[in-house]
């Protein structure tokens, strides 16, 4: 079975978890903690996800050629065109959105944030005590 290392904040992992539900393929979801630099570095040479592991235990990195790389597999379910509109659209709003999400991100109780050094990791959050969240 394949396995994808995410984060669940990750816009680029939902991306590639994505193609697994539409062509309803079953995978291993790995959620790593944020500070986990080893894991993905020993993997893809850099800290990035997602990461899919092979069925043939070798590594592939960025969400677009995880997603090409899957939607390969059988019959492809991605055979439409590209909406400009929509391409767009998220090129223009992707800014607001991730100047809005990102701080606070790691104050979701969300996996890859589930220790302090984790949270601290992110860079955000480095003065709150441990109690606050």
């Amino acid at each position: 079975m394949l396995k994808l290392y995410v984060y669940d904040h990750c816009p680029f992992c939902v991306k590639a978890k994505m193609i697994f539900g539409l062509k309803g393929m079953p995978y291993e979801p790995v959620v790593l903690l944020n500070d986990d630099v080893a894991t993905p570095v020993s993997m893809v040479g850099k800290k990035m996800v997602p990461v899919l592991e092979k069925a043939d235990g070798s590594f592939m990195a960025e969400s677009m050629d995880i997603v090409a790389y899957v939607d390969a597999m059988g019959t492809p379910v991605l055979t439409g065109p590209v909406s400009e509109k929509i391409a767009a659209w998220l090129h223009g709003s992707s800014g607001p959105l991730y100047r809005l999400f990102l701080p606070r991100a790691a104050c979701a109780p969300l996996p890859e944030f589930a220790t302090a050094s984790a949270r601290a990791y992110f860079g955000f959050f480095r003065t709150f005590r441990d109690d606050v969240f």
